[in-house]
């Protein structure tokens, strides 16, 4: 038997799901939004997949960004 493994929505995840709600569309960030938050892309994926801790200032910024409290995207 073959277990299929669960995914869990992060904070984050949830985040950008209710900013897409807002938009009426698909977010997709630009370079620009990496630059705006300074989060690297590569890292901006570890953090929506829940691979990284975010930071502080990350939150902050990210809060900032997509107009959330900083608390919504804390576990």
């Amino acid at each position: 038997m073959q277990q299929t493994a669960t995914t869990i929505e992060t904070p984050l995840q949830r985040v950008v799901s209710n900013y897409e709600e807002r938009i009426c569309g698909k977010w997709k960030p630009t370079s620009q939004f990496y630059k705006h938050v300074n989060i690297n892309q590569k890292r901006f994926g570890m953090l929506l997949r829940g691979e990284l801790e975010m930071s502080v200032s990350e939150a902050k910024t990210l809060s900032s960004f997509f107009n959330v409290p900083t608390n919504d995207l804390i576990n």
